[in-house]
C-alpha cells in the first residue's frame, strides 16, 4: 500500500518491483532492463509500456518525479 496526502495505491508485486528502483539512482531505462531481467518470460515491449504507464500515473498524482 502507497499512501500519498490525496489517498492510497494498493500495490501489485510488478508496482512494488518499479518503485522498489525509484532511488534517484535507475533511469527508467535501467528499470525497465531489470524488470525484462526478472520477469525474463515477459514481452519487453509490455514490459516497457507498463513501466512507463505505472511511472507517469505517478507522475500525474505527483507521487513520483523523472
Amino acid at each position: 500500500m502507497l499512501l500519498f496526502p490525496e489517498g492510497a495505491i494498493r500495490l501489485q508485486a510488478t508496482g512494488r518491483d518499479i518503485l522498489e528502483r525509484c532511488d534517484g539512482r535507475h533511469t527508467v531505462q535501467q528499470i525497465v532492463e531489470e524488470l525484462q531481467k526478472l520477469y525474463s518470460a515477459g514481452d519487453p515491449v509490455q514490459i516497457t509500456a507498463e513501466v512507463s504507464s505505472f511511472l507517469e500515473t505517478l507522475r500525474q498524482k505527483r507521487i513520483v518525479d523523472f
